[in-house]
Order: structure tokens, then sequence, then C-alpha cells
């Protein structure tokens, strides 16, 4: 329950009018259906039977929204009070983020001297120099990341200067004030900096009520007008700047749309000085919606990169508690919905409105479970006819019509949503009794969602036949230009020029190498099923072909790889290269062209293969920069973290599962697991394509059945705290076969974590998992009394908890590590996954050839070059892995001892021994 805007609007004051298509939903509702609907499976449900609606809207006139207040005010509606308690204690902190700042410019700690001490973003890198990529992506190279104590002022960033945020459905404002105030507080300046973070905030409040959004609007500014002003008033020079407030009266599609809103041009800005603009859907309208038009409405909002759009989600799972919010014990609910008759009578007029009118009713409300959705019907007190152009509509006496439901969402179903929807998750806030959430998401340039499969199933909807796809057969070409944007964001963007010839890991290549080598591999392999010549230059393809892997220890190569230059001036410059890559790409989009329904599986898997090789060394160069992390440029398309403020939700989190939940073990009884699927490459040429067919490598193959022991298994990896902890306890913080290079030390006998930000205190990183050697981590678990899991019993965990679904930190869900999660209980009393945070988890387990297992035929010594008994297996994926590669089959292999790679681990134990 909570004021809607998605279809309905009235006369017009500010916005462009519409047809009123009330009347015809009222109509159509009343017709009904010819078979009655059954919400749910159980007998229960079967008593909620109905054909026919009142649509929602008709709760929603001015005197529904005055009776809506009412509610808000009852002791029993907790959605209201809980989503203001978010909004008074993080508001602050909200503002900021929305706008794309760290907290840190308004949260900090107040001392005696009256100034505000800043307290850490977290994001260590400072702003990049802008420099010139002249042949790949835009010319400007870099973007404001908070900082090093992430108080950087307004005068030095290259944040935005102005802000637009839009609230769909603004309603009396009472919590919005709240948020406002903050947002007022980003035009002040902060601390000792002369400038305010931002010059400028527009507030456009949305609301389908004319009269009631000029009185909500003109109270607000009487209210609080320290903090905001009308768009009929003048910012006075001199004096506090406020934000500018105004109506939008329209409905949601009318509201969103470009023209509705202004331009960029009319704040007079270019250049990085840009508006961020931020759309505000509070409350749980959302919930008014089912699942899957949920989906459809979030999928269907334009957000520019760097927008953000602020979401609240009612996600409460009692039902007492939730039956009485939606029937308080006033009866002010049931006046609500009982309004929402009258309203629906008099838009049909006439006769209609004799019958179609409150007493004739009454109010029955009831929590399903099952669905995870309130519904609010209303019951006919005696048999009726209701007149409609024409025609009678009979209603018996007992029937029930649905007027409206209410969906909760877990916090599993709002992350299964928002991939569902194509939003990132940037952060939450929730209150104090975890039953009602605020969402910050982005659609942001570098991201690959969750598989549509995974998600449906989270989220408990059936996909259209149109989205039922083979997540791991021939990559689209949609899926390949995803590739390269992100594979450009890391290499001409993240990667600053000057490390191109550096090696950030002395055992591997220089990074130059690798922006020729994806390229190089692609066009080799479709040029030897073409039967083509190499792409121009052809001796790239000897340059670029096959990088280094070698033995740690000794560093010596064991396997044949490219001879590359030895100097720095006998590389082809960065211009050819990217000329190379470009035609070779422009290749790969001709065979899509030209193979259009004549596809063979022996094509197909040539493309898997270049694709997923691309996609395997994304991860490969995420590695190597965080060995240079200081010299990054920060990410641009996507939100930089607000480290400080993500490490105090997690800190919030832990306290709410009690003492001991993290330390929790998990167990498992002796069985037999099927491992792998059946894809031997050397039967391409015998069979026939198929679109359904799943591709992989030669190490997946064949399906076969694993027998397991009883085991028991942390439920989550080691962490960073953890790691530390047992360095300090052992006094081993100064023994470098034992300190992860996922660290860096800093003054004070300090630790940071290296991300793609820069260094992160480990303040903020202590709940992430420890990214660390097979060799460092088996010592810790030995040392904790356990061991590293076998290949099988990974392999087990996993099945229960896939690393596919929603909430794994995969696909550059994040670009770094996150606190990994406890498993918990869906709404249908099945699991929800434990996460591992964002690292493949080590095993125990050499690499080694199985029964039926069958080298490459089409890449000779993909796996068979490492089968030398110094490679242990790794399963899972990381956040730098795309999510394509988290399937179920997948393995991978390094050197036990080879520290660089995102490899975290779970403690194992004998069920004897522990």
């Amino acid at each position: 329950m909570s004021p809607s805007s998605s279809s309905h609007s009235s006369d017009n004051t500010s916005a462009t009018s519409v047809a009123d298509p009330l009347r015809e939903q009222i109509v159509a509702g009343l017709r009904g259906t010819k078979e009655r609907v059954v919400p749910g499976k159980t007998d229960a449900d079967r008593q909620f039977a109905y054909r026919r609606t009142i649509p929602t809207m008709t709760l929603y006139s001015q005197r529904g929204l005055e009776i809506y207040e009412d509610i808000t005010n009852t002791k029993a509606y907790y959605p209201f009070e809980a989503e203001k308690e978010i909004l008074e204690k993080y508001g602050d902190e909200i503002a900021c983020r929305m706008f794309g700042l760290p907290s840190s410019l308004l949260v900090g700690n107040e001392q005696g001297d009256g100034k505000r001490y800043h307290e850490p973003s977290g994001a260590g890198n400072t702003g990049a120099d802008k420099e010139k990529w002249s042949d790949r992506g835009d010319t400007k190279v870099g973007t404001f990341n908070f900082g090093v104590n992430g108080a950087v002022s307004a005068a030095t960033s290259s944040s935005a200067k102005y802000g637009l945020a839009v609230e769909l459905g603004s309603g009396s404002l009472d919590k919005t004030r709240h948020l406002l105030r903050s947002m007022a507080k980003l035009l002040q300046p902060q601390g000792d900096a002369k400038a305010s973070p931002m010059e400028a905030i527009d507030y456009k409040a949305l609301d389908l009520e004319a009269a009631s959004l000029h009185s909500t609007l003109s109270s607000l500014a009487s209210v609080e007008g320290d903090c905001v002003t009308t768009s009929l008033q003048e910012q006075t020079t001199g004096f506090r700047r406020r934000v500018s407030v105004s109506g939008l009266h329209a409905t949601y599609d009318e509201g969103l749309a470009p023209s509705a809103l202004p331009s960029v041009d009319e704040n007079s800005v270019s250049g990085e000085e840009q508006r961020t603009t931020s759309i505000m859907w509070l409350g749980s309208s959302c919930g008014n919606y089912t699942r899957e038009e949920a989906v459809d409405f979030l999928r269907n909002i334009d957000l520019r990169e760097g927008d953000t759009m602020l979401i609240g989600i009612d996600g409460c799972a009692d039902g007492p508690k939730i039956e009485t919010a939606y029937n308080d014990p006033e009866g002010v609910t049931a006046a609500f919905i009982l309004e929402g008759v009258d309203v629906a009578g008099r838009s049909l007029g006439g006769e209609a409105a004799e019958v179609l009118k409150q007493s004739n009713f009454e109010y029955v409300n009831r929590w399903n479970a099952q669905l995870g959705r309130h519904e609010a019907y209303i019951r006919a007190k005696t048999d009726l006819s209701i007149p409609i152009d024409g025609e009678s509509v009979h209603l018996e006496e007992g029937e029930l019509l649905q007027i409206e439901v209410s969906y909760k969402y877990l916090y599993s179903e709002a992350a299964a949503l928002f991939h569902l929807a194509g939003f990132r998750l940037v952060q939450h806030w929730t209150d104090s009794s975890r039953s009602h959430y605020l969402y910050l998401v982005e659609k942001p340039r570098m991201w690959f969602p969750s598989t549509k499969a995974s998600a449906a199933k989270m989220l408990g909807i059936e996909l259209d036949e149109a989205d039922k796809v083979n997540d791991y057969g021939v990559p689209s070409l949609t899926e390949w230009e995803d590739m390269w944007k992100a594979w450009d964001g890391l290499m001409h963007d993240i990667l600053s020029p000057k490390l191109h010839f550096t090696k950030p890991i002395p055992l591997r290549h220089v990074p130059l190498f690798y922006l020729g080598h994806i390229p190089a591999f692609r066009d080799i392999h479709l040029s030897r099923y073409l039967n083509e010549p190499l792409t121009e230059p052809s001796h790239f393809a000897d340059l670029f072909e096959r990088g280094v892997d070698p033995d740690v220890d000794s560093q010596e190569c064991t396997h044949w790889h490219s001879q590359v230059p030895q100097s720095d001036d006998g590389w082809p410059s960065l211009q050819e290269i990217a000329a190379y890559d470009e035609r070779s790409r422009e290749r790969v989009k001709k065979v899509y062209a030209d193979n259009e329904g004549k596809w063979t599986r022996r094509l197909g898997r040539v493309l898997q293969m270049a694709f997923e090789h691309e996609a395997m060394h994304w991860e490969t160069a995420i590695y190597i920069c965080l060995q240079a992390c200081k010299d990054l440029n920060v990410p641009r398309g996507l939100s930089v973290p607000d480290f400080s403020s993500l490490a105090r939700s997690t800190s919030r989190l832990i306290a709410s599962q009690g003492a001991g939940a993290r330390s929790k073990t998990l167990s498992f009884k002796t069985q037999t697991i099927t491992v792998g699927h059946d894809d031997a490459d050397t039967l391409d040429d015998e069979t026939p394509f198929h679109p359904a067919h799943e591709y992989g490598w030669d190490v997946e193959h064949p399906k076969r059945e694993l027998r397991v022991g009883a085991f028991k298994i942390d439920a989550l990896p080691i962490s960073n705290g953890e790691y530390l902890n047992w360095l300090e306890k052992e006094g081993k913080t100064g023994d470098e076969a034992l300190v992860p290079a996922s660290w860096a030390g800093q003054a004070g006998g300090e630790w940071a974590v290296k991300t793609l930000y820069g260094e992160v205190p480990m303040q903020y990183a202590r709940e992430w998992p420890v990214a660390a050697s097979g060799q460092q981590l088996g010592e810790f678990a030995k040392a904790k009394g356990g061991r590293l899991p076998t290949f099988e019993e990974q392999s087990l965990f996993n099945q229960e908890h896939p690393v596919s679904q929603p909430l794994a930190n995969v696909g550059f869900a994040n670009l770094h590590p996150v606190p990994p999660t406890l498993p918990v209980e869906a709404r249908d009393g099945s699991q929800v996954p434990a996460t591992d945070g964002g690292l493949w988890m080590w095993t125990s387990s050499i690499l080694k050839p199985w029964d039926g297992y069958k080298e490459s035929s089409l890449y000779p010594g993909y796996s068979s070059d490492f089968f030398d008994d110094n490679h242990l297996i790794v399963l899972g994926s990381s956040y730098a892995s795309p999510r394509r590669l988290a399937r179920p089959s997948m393995l991978n292999w390094y050197q036990a001892n080879y520290p660089y790679m995102l490899g975290g681990a779970r403690v194992a134990y004998d069920v004897e021994s522990h």
C-alpha cells in the first residue's frame, strides 16, 4: 500500500494531459475473467478465488490520499515508520550516494571545536589526470573517486555540480523532507572547504492529484524554508543555498519522459559538470505491481550513465504483522479501501454509482505467504447487479473482488528483481527491524547480470519464452559488444598508458601484450576454421599468440610461448594494436552476418572459445592491475564505492545476526554427486548444430559421478580479518611467505587491501574474503584444525550454493570483494544460497586427467600442459569473471603458491575430528 501514479491523471497544471483510462479499467475489471483466479494452490487459497477486480488506482483519489495519511499515523502501519526511520538515520548518507558523492562529506565526527572531521571513504586513489587515448574510447580518462580521505571539495572534484531528484508518487512528503534537508547540506561548504559539494539541486515531486501536489509543496516551502525554495523564488546571492522544489502533475510514464524533465542545457551545464539525476520511488509502490510487472516497469526506466534510482521496498515476512498493518483495529485501512469502491461507482456514473458503493461491500484481507504478498478484497454483502453500458454485471452475495495486492521482497528477491531489470545494486539501507529497505541502483557501463533463469527462479516467476535462452551456447553479438566495452574500459580507461610497459607481476608479460593477445587469439582460430588469411599485420599472430605461465619457484616456462620484444621500443605502438583489434572485431561481426541460420557446432565452439578466452583474460588483467593499484584510473561508468558506509552497513548486519553466526559450519553427509557436462569437441564435425547445446572446455567433459564422503565446512570463506588475526597471533605479519599479495602495508604497521579504486584500509575490508595463494590458505586452515576442501567437497558445496545466482559477487557486480553472505531461509522454506564474496575457491585437489577426459582438438594443451602435479583446482568464480564463467561445470587451476589470483577458501573438516 503506497500512493501510486502508474496510469491515471486528471486536470493538468504543469505537464501534458492524457485521456483518463480509469473508467475503462473499472469496466474491464468488473466484466472479469471466465475462469476464477485462485491465488495459490491450497484449500485456503481457494477460499479467496475471484473473477473480478477493482483497479488499485481508485484508492488514490483526493479523499483516498487523505485517508492514507491517516493510515500512516496508525500504530499498526509499520512501512511508513520503518522508511521514515531509515531517512532520519541515514538521510545524509543516502543524499550523498544518490549523487555519486562520498558519505564522508556529511557523515563524520563532530569535535569540540565545532568542526567536522571527515571519516575516510576508503577509496585510496586520487582523481586521474586527463590522458589522451586517441584510438579507443573517450579522450577523457579517469574520474573523481573521493580522494584519499573522501573529502574532496567541489572545487577539485570532477563530480557533477548539479543534481536533479525526481520523486514518483510523492504524496505528503512527510518522509521526503528528511532527505531534502540532507540535500540542502550538500549546497553548503563542509568543514574547511570554501566551495560546497554541489552548486544546485532541483527536486521535482511527481503526483496525480494537482490540488494535493500544490498544497503539499506550499506547506513544504513554508515549514522547511531554510532548506527548500519553490521554483518561483529566486536563490539570493550570499544567502544559504536551498533545494529548488517544484511539482510535476503527471503519470509515471509522463513524468519520466525526457520532455518532462529540464535539460542539461537549461542549467548551462557543460563538459564534466553535467547533471546527475536520481529518481526516487519511496514507500512500497513497487509492491503494488506483480513481480513480472515490476521487472518490466524498472527495465523501461532509462537511466543515464552516472544516474541512480532510490527504491523503497517492503521486505517484511511476518504474516500477522502484515495483516494487522493492512487491517488496523481502528478501521482506517478499511475506510481507505471502501472509499475506492465509491470512486469506482462515481467513475461509472448513473445507476451504477447507486450500486457500486461502499455500503454494499465489506473489506477482507489476508497475507499470502506462498506468493509473498498481502491481498486486499471487497466482498459483496448481497446479490448485486451493476448496469454498465447497456449490460449488467451480476455479483453474488459473498463474491470477492480483488482491489489491491502488495508484494513483499526478501533481500534475495529484490536482488533478483534488479538483475532482471538491468540494475546494479550500489548500496542499501534498512530499518532497525530489517523489515523495510531503501535500495540505490544504477545502470552501469560494465556489468554482466545474473542469468535470467537463475534470477527468475529466485524471484519466483516464470520467464517468457523470449527470455528462455541458452546461457552457455554460442555467445550473441550483443554479448561480444558488452565484452569489448568492458575490455576497453579496463585496458584503456582504468589502466593508465604509463603502465603498459611495466611488469606489476614479474611472472607475466607487460600489460601491452594482452592488448594484442586478445585479438590475435580470436583471429588465429577464426582463420583456421574459415581457412582464410590472418588479419593484417599477420605477424601479430606470432607475436601475441600465447602468453607465459612460468613456474613460480624457478620462474622457468615449461610450455611454448610467443617470443616477445625485450625492449619497449620493440613493441608495436598502442595505435597499431588498437587498429588490429578493431579489424579483428569487424571480422567477428562479419562471421555472424554471414552465418546466420547456417551455424555448425564447430563454428559455435570457435566463437565460444574465443569469447571465453577474452573473459578469462579480463580477470588476468585485473589481478595484474591490482599489483599497481595506486597508479590506476578510477573505473568509469559505475558508482565509486563508499567503503566506509558499506562497512558500517556490514557491521549493522553482523550485529543483527547475533554472536557466532558468521563462524557456523555446514554439514554434508556421504553422497554421490554428478559433475561436468558432455561436450567433447572431437565430435563436432559429426554432430549437427543445436542452439541448446552447452559449450565448455575439455576439463568440463564428460558428465560423471563422484562419491563424496561426509565432511563439514565453514559457511563463510576465510576473511581478511581472520587471516590478519592469525598472523598477528603467530607473530608472522612480517613473514613475506604468508602475507597475501592482495594486501599492502601502510604507515604505522597498518594494512590495506588492493582494489581497482586504490588501497582500501583494512578497517573497511575485514569482512571481505581474503585473496591469497592456496599454500597460504592451506596453512591457515591447518592452524584452525582443518584443511582445504577437495574438488569433490567444493563441488558439492557449489551445487547447493551456486555462484551463478543473483546474490553472488561475480560478473562485475562490484569491482572488489564484498562480505560473503550466510545461507538463509527462502519464502518457500528452501534455502537462499550462501555466497563467496567475489573470489574463486581453492581446493586441495591436483589438476589431473580423469576417466573420460579428452584433450581438446581445437586447443591442444589448454589443460594438459598443466598436468604437472603443481596446479590445484579452483572452483566458482570471482568478481572479475563474467557470469558465463560461473556455470556449474566450469573449473580453473593455479599453482598452489601463485599469490596473485583472485582466490579464497573455506576451511573444511573431517567429520571425525570436528
